[in-house]
């Protein structure tokens, strides 16, 4: 979401050294996990939106590099990149996943609305990736970390944690699996997501589970003081990629 010079009101955190650091956690021998990493870079600035964004790249650098040092091959994809047909090829090998962009509940062309996002594609006329889209290509696969940074993702109703086969359920006794997936609760502004997500990918950096990241995360300022985000999955797990085999100390 964007508005008339809101990201003037906001002095981004600088990353932390921790960001900045190689992979904490190392990935199974052997073990391929991928992560798609897409960012609508054109959807929020000229001529799709009045203001140049300054965020939008670095969200997308920030979750390429959090997804590697958990042990995923992750790859950014913006522009013509991303696209609708783009996103839903990779998806059934993703094992994390992070986009930001717009996002909404949208009208499908079955007449039911489902929670989605926009693609990048490169110019003004956006496509919607519906969770009905990418639940039909996963095929219940199990899904790692999985970052849905829009409007809505994390609303009450949302659909699209079952697109990825994650439970919403809190699990903090016990676990779930090697998942958890965030998400924003109502309209929120970039300037206060980034805020998040840089305190978010610090804190795992730092070796803090996923949970307890989240809980840094939420924790400070922001803009707007009603800002929310909610998540879903396993509290205690460390975000490495791949299944419980592949992290012994998660539960």
């Amino acid at each position: 979401m964007s508005s008339t010079r809101w990201w003037r009101r906001l002095v981004p955190l600088l990353l932390s050294a921790a960001l900045l650091l190689p992979a904490t956690v190392a990935p199974a021998a052997a073990a391929t996990y991928p992560a798609s990493i897409d960012v609508n870079v054109t959807g929020f600035n000229p001529p799709c939106d009045d203001d140049l964004n300054p965020f939008v790249g670095k969200m997308k650098n920030a979750a390429v590099a959090a997804y590697g040092r958990l042990g995923h091959v992750a790859t950014g994809f913006s522009g013509k990149a991303f696209t609708r047909a783009a996103t839903l090829a990779r998806t059934p090998s993703d094992w994390g996943y992070y986009v930001h962009s717009h996002g909404d509940y949208y009208l499908n062309s079955d007449g039911r609305r489902y929670t989605g996002f926009r693609e990048d594609s490169g110019d003004c006329s956006q496509s919607v990736v519906f969770s009905k889209d990418l639940k039909a290509k996963r095929l219940g696969r199990q899904s790692n970390l999985v970052f849905i940074s829009t409007c809505h993702a994390a609303d009450s109703i949302t659909t699209l944690p079952d697109a990825f086969a994650i439970a919403k359920t809190k699990t903090v006794t016990g676990n779930q699996g090697p998942e958890f997936y965030v998400g924003y609760i109502g309209l929120r502004w970039d300037s206060d997501e980034w805020t998040f997500e840089q305190r978010f990918w610090n804190s795992l950096a730092n070796l803090k589970s996923v949970g307890a990241s989240f809980d840094v995360a939420i924790a400070g300022n922001f803009n707007d003081p009603a800002f929310d985000a909610n998540w879903w999955g396993t509290y205690h797990w460390s975000g490495a990629a791949g299944p419980w085999t592949t992290c012994p100390n998660c539960s």
